[in-house]
């Protein structure tokens, strides 16, 4: 298990080093240009800077909450918006409109991302250096922005379907950042594809990305798209033979997360925390969630609580004190061994191998502290949806997610307000208005 703690001098250096252009925030008209990136990555040690700055855009404030966590969580059944922001209501409303401005920053950072890591991924090949000819460590050093672009991508797919699929560095304004979205399918072979590289050559000298990350995601897309056999055989990859989750304290079994130090901190715990703890308070435990625990379930205990004035908060992101400065530490949960077992468990029951899928349901049960459930044909998808939804809460997007894959959104959430107008979300307007090739996604057009 590989984590990334940021380097704050190596990061800032990356920062000046490498242009870093909004794709479609056009807020000043000049490019920061001033340093190419042919003439910046010169040898290993800036290479590394460059890749180092990749993960600080990754750590950008407004993708850390609302990019990984409030949007998704929002437009569920896993969490109530409390807070004052209008925009963000937008998400618990089921009403997210092109011209939500919280979502359009979220937009633009993770195209921030993808540009720093098109540059790396275009620059290292052909810089001329000894320092980088040891064997696999300019494809290790692409391998971690191809990592980096493929979850920005993952995640502007499953917000808007189809978006514009950039992998050539943006380095001017003009008329090169007049691009059509590109087919949802399209941008997710991309991010198979950059998944896949990363897989094979990611090194151990990374500075945060690691194969069974990149396997996980593969893991996670091919169960999305229905690939069963391929979802059991990247889960089961990543997990190795005889695994045992048991043997992992709950929240502690991280195969990829994006980590913190307090001098580079987050504030996710202050959106969670009630303002007897010095927090905002913006998302809540919904009731549908804390009634979802069987009695018994441990995890309920380290997922929720409440106050003294029985106002109900999150536990996963804890650092409360912390991230009122914002200086919290907790870990961005990317991939967990818990999420790899439950999907190995339900792509072996859509297979129909029971017996597998038994032995690895029952793991997280067990961890939790639960009896074991016996699943077949009848019940496997009602018990491992149930129990994804328990075990992954308020981790990022696995409950909307699940319900959308499954055709259960409208069902379970059509009560709350959700139709099928809210399986994408628009484009924002300002891009649309910026650029004359994009046209809006989904319903957004009537």
């Amino acid at each position: 298990m590989r984590k990334f703690n940021n380097w704050m001098f190596v990061a800032a250096l990356a920062l000046f080093i490498l242009p870093s252009c909004d794709y479609f925030s056009l807020d000043d008209p000049q490019p920061v240009n001033e340093v190419t990136p042919e003439n910046s990555i010169t040898d290993r040690q800036s290479a590394q800077a460059a890749v180092a700055g990749i993960y600080d855009e990754l750590q950008d404030p407004t993708l850390v909450f609302d990019g990984y966590m409030m949007g998704w969580q929002l437009h569920s059944d896993e969490t109530v918006f409390t807070g004052t922001f209008p925009t963000r209501l937008e998400f618990g409303n089921y009403n997210v409109f092109p011209s939500n401005g919280t979502w359009a920053a979220v937009f633009s950072d993770f195209y921030d991302v993808i540009n720093v890591a098109n540059n790396v991924i275009e620059v290292i090949p052909n810089v001329q250096s000894v320092t980088l000819d040891e064997a696999g460590v300019r494809e290790s050093f692409i391998a971690e922005a191809r990592f980096a672009r493929a979850i920005s991508y993952f995640y502007l797919a499953q917000a808007h379907g189809n978006v514009p699929l950039i992998l050539k560095p943006t380095s001017s304004v003009g008329e090169e950042l007049n691009v059509p979205a590109d087919p949802f399918q399209t941008v997710m072979d991309q991010v198979k594809a950059d998944f896949e590289y990363a897989a094979a050559n990611l090194g151990a000298g990374s500075l945060g990305a690691n194969a069974d990350g990149a396997n996980g995601f593969l893991a996670r897309i091919a169960l999305y798209e229905g690939r069963w056999a391929d979802a059991f055989n990247l889960a089961t990859g990543v997990l190795g033979a005889g695994f045992d989750l048991t043997q992992f304290a709950y929240l502690t079994d991280q195969v990829f997360s994006l980590e913190f130090i307090s001098t580079d901190g987050n504030s996710l715990g202050f959106f969670y925390a009630t303002d007897d703890l010095g927090g905002r308070h913006s998302i809540e435990p919904s009731a549908e969630l804390m009634a979802a625990f069987e009695a018994g379930d441990a995890r309920a205990a380290q997922t929720f609580t409440m106050n003294g004035s029985g106002i109900p908060y999150g536990l996963k992101y804890d650092d409360f004190a912390g991230a009122a400065n914002g200086q919290g530490v907790d870990p961005v949960m990317f991939i967990r061994h818990a999420e790899l077992v439950l999907i190995a468990a339900e792509a072996a029951a859509r297979q129909s191998n029971f017996g597998d899928a038994n032995a690895y349901f029952n793991q997280v049960r067990q961890r939790a502290g639960l009896a074991d459930l016996t699943l077949d044909a009848g019940n496997f998808e009602d018990a491992i949806l149930q129990e994804r939804f328990v075990e992954l809460a308020m981790e990022g997007g696995h409950r909307l997610w699940d319900l959308r894959r499954t055709g259960r959104a409208e069902t379970v959430l059509g009560p709350l307000g959700y139709d099928p107008c809210d399986n994408v979300w628009g484009l924002p307007q300002r891009d649309i208005d910026r650029n004359p090739n994009l046209t809006q996604n989904g319903c957004c057009q009537c």
